[in-house]
């Protein structure tokens, strides 16, 4: 999920460049680049998570704050 976010975050400000700042910068290589990242499956939907501290991890929690 992480690399599917920086990938949209580097699209975006790619994005703002071209248009608050008349830069000339194609968005299309990071298109293309969202495709083959889906595809060997390194970014996708993330996954639902249901675990619970334990009680240790808890206590570890409050002891280091």
């Amino acid at each position: 999920m992480t690399l599917g976010i920086d990938i949209g975050t580097i699209g975006l400000v790619l994005s703002h460049a071209a248009a608050l700042h008349g830069l000339i910068v194609s968005t299309e290589q990071m298109a293309l680049a969202r495709i083959a990242l889906k595809r060997l499956g390194l970014i996708g939907n993330g996954m639902e998570r249901n675990r619970q501290p334990t009680q240790d991890e808890v206590e570890a929690l409050i002891v280091f704050f």
